[in-house]
């Protein structure tokens, strides 16, 4: 019981840390100079990383409900 306990803490720490990454991929974005280098960094960084780390999320709440589920 208490290792299901800190594998779902784990996972909710892990969604936070992504949904902050997130944030800060999207504030530094829109820092850029000109339209010109928020325009290069949302089409060859940022959106990019949001699939990777959204594709990821998404794994982190599926592996939860199993983990929960098998109960």
């Amino acid at each position: 019981m208490f290792p299901q306990f800190a594998l779902t803490f784990l996972g909710i720490l892990f969604c936070i840390g992504d949904v902050a990454v997130l944030g800060v991929l999207l504030t530094w974005q829109e820092r850029g100079a000109t339209p010109d280098v928020r325009w290069q960094r949302l089409i060859r960084g940022v959106l990019p990383a949001t699939v990777v780390l959204l594709g990821l999320l998404l794994l982190a709440f599926t592996q939860l409900m199993l983990l929960w589920s098998s109960k």
